[in-house]
């Protein structure tokens, strides 16, 4: 994804807040543009959560539930990226820049990644509407 844009009064840039239950949160970003129909079908449906889990030291991911398709799909990432895993409609936030499966890109982390990069396997996270 592009820099340089603060996305303030943008419709296409939405804020959102990624909470670790109990410890801290970090502000992100939905970007239309990238996936529609999945920001969309992920904003009717905040918050949303689920359990903390590692893909090796490339991503972060909880399970959601979502049952979204296939949009404008990629398997390049860079560190902060998030993007939907269609197979079991989880919501991966990028720890390092990477090539993995197949996801639908969603935006991105807009803070320090130090507290998802902190997480354990077990903690809750969700993605809910920001408060700032």
């Amino acid at each position: 994804m592009q820099e340089g844009s603060n996305g303030a009064g943008s419709v296409s840039r939405l804020k959102l807040e990624l909470q670790i239950i109990g410890k801290q949160s970090v502000r992100c970003e939905l970007v239309r543009h990238l996936a529609p129909t999945t920001c969309k079908s992920i904003l009717t449906s905040l918050p949303v959560q689920g359990l903390v889990h590692r893909y090796g030291e490339s991503f972060v991911y909880f399970e959601t539930g979502l049952v979204i398709g296939s949009e404008k799909q990629r398997t390049q990432f860079r560190r902060g990226d998030m993007g939907l895993l269609v197979a079991n409609g989880s919501i991966c936030t990028f720890l390092k820049d990477a090539t993995s499966q197949a996801m639908n890109p969603i935006g991105r982390v807009i803070e320090d990644l130090k507290p998802i990069e902190s997480t354990r396997p077990g903690d809750a996270m969700i993605l809910k509407k920001s408060t700032v």
